[in-house]
């Protein structure tokens, strides 16, 4: 096998794992999306003071994913 034919196999196998978690990922934030929703429609009296600073951290977290991936976009030329 050349190298060319194996590197093109990795970078194969790099997107369809990348495509894989980015799709399981969607699904698992639009469900959360929907469940946060319908509690904040439902109005809760009491949100904990640790689940404040873990949603701070997931804000941030998420912001570094999406500069991630914009850099492997641009890297893919897309």
């Amino acid at each position: 096998m050349d190298d060319r034919r194996s590197d093109e196999g990795i970078v194969h196998d790099a997107v369809d794992a990348l495509l894989l978690v980015v799709g399981k990922s969607a699904d698992d934030l639009r469900t959360f999306h929907d469940a946060l929703a319908k509690l904040r429609g439902e109005r809760p009296t009491r949100f904990p003071r640790a689940a404040v600073a873990t949603a701070e951290r997931i804000v941030e977290h998420l912001t570094r994913v999406e500069e991630h991936l914009r850099e492997v976009t641009v890297a893919l030329g897309l």
